[in-house]
């Protein structure tokens, strides 16, 4: 078996369907790869849907469990993957047509750990085909340490991004943090850090759907304040990484950058949940601040960067930053909006 593809199910009657049809729509022999559905104890239909696929499809397969979480999901279907190379995918994303032929040739001929490519996002589920060519020769296989590849190239923290040769991830012992949000943060960083052979190619592969009630949109107190506390705890992560990182490395000082630029963007996501969400605590938000200070990942150093992109970066370092900076001028923009909020 040459890849397994895993993906948690839990409640995505609405876009299982289509993310299962992009997966049989491939240019790889039913038995080069697998197709791991994990029911993760869904309420709507969602497990009946794929169920349907794994009747129709020999290379379909269906697990169901009780509910326990992204994390331990994913971890539960690499223990069941057989393939050479795994491939987590989000039931509400999809790929486009015949892309899994290339990527897995790319991924053989080279001997990778991670393979890395290129996403579009849709809401509509328009986009089913590549914009890439389907000739391999037409890319530039560049091959290098993970701590090279950070350093020259950076990374992206979704899972999705990347097939992960599954004798690296057995070899390493990686596997995803459970009871955590953030965990492709802290999965994917460990995999760079461990990495030997990393490439990445400019092929237009994933379809990413943004989807209403998601983690990073849900506004109950309880859900902000546990995904404050694991973005904390995924800074935290990365400063223990940079602590154990080898000095000695010709990318060193680049990939720690790097880190510190991913560190700064979590602690700025942070402070913008504190303030969209439903009212933190002062004396909790005191203690994350200290926390941050401690690993030297707050204030927000702006020569570092990590904030916003080409079209936001400007105006968050200029409003935003300046009062998440200032213990005093946060806490008191926090007052006022809650009196505004209340009145």
């Amino acid at each position: 078996m040459k890849l397994s593809v895993v993906i948690p199910l839990y409640n995505k009657e609405k876009y299982i369907d289509r993310c299962l049809k992009s997966l049989i729509a491939q240019d790889v022999f039913q038995d080069e790869y697998e197709i791991i559905v994990i029911n993760d104890g869904s309420k709507d239909s969602s497990e009946k849907i794929a169920q349907g696929y794994a009747d129709k499809h020999t290379n379909i397969h269906m697990f169901s469990q009780q509910n326990q979480g992204l994390s331990a999901t994913r971890n539960r279907g690499l223990e069941i993957a057989t393939g050479d190379y795994i491939y987590f995918l989000d039931a509400d994303d999809y790929l486009a047509s015949n892309v899994l032929g290339n990527l897995l040739e790319i991924c053989e001929q080279n001997n990778l750990d991670i393979l890395g490519f290129s996403t579009n996002e849709t809401q509509d589920g328009s986009l089913t085909h590549s914009n890439t060519s389907n000739n391999i020769q037409n890319y530039n296989i560049n091959i290098v340490d993970g701590i090279t590849h950070i350093g020259e190239y950076s990374y992206r923290n979704e899972v999705w991004w990347y097939f992960i040769k599954k004798a690296f991830l057995l070899d390493t012992g990686i596997k995803f943090i459970e009871g955590r949000y953030m965990e492709d943060s802290v999965f994917t960083t460990n995999l760079f850090v461990r990495a030997n052979r990393v490439a990445k190619v400019k092929m237009d592969v994933h379809r990413f759907v943004k989807v209403e009630n998601s983690i990073q949109t849900n506004t109950d107190y309880n859900h902000t304040l546990k995904f404050i506390n694991d973005l904390v705890f995924a800074i935290e992560e990365i400063d223990v990484l940079v602590k154990n990182l080898d000095k000695s490395h010709k990318c060193y000082e680049k990939a720690v950058r790097d880190f510190k630029r991913k560190q700064q963007s979590y602690a700025f996501t942070l402070f913008i949940k504190a303030f969209r969400c439903p009212p933190l605590k002062f004396s909790t938000l005191n203690e994350i601040l200290l926390k941050l200070k401690s690993i030297d990942a707050y204030p927000i150093n702006l020569k570092i960067g990590g904030i916003g992109n080409r079209k936001t970066r400007l105006i968050y370092n200029m409003t935003f930053v300046p009062i998440f900076n200032n213990k005093n001028l946060l806490f008191l923009s926090l007052r006022i909006k809650r009196l505004l909020q209340f009145n």
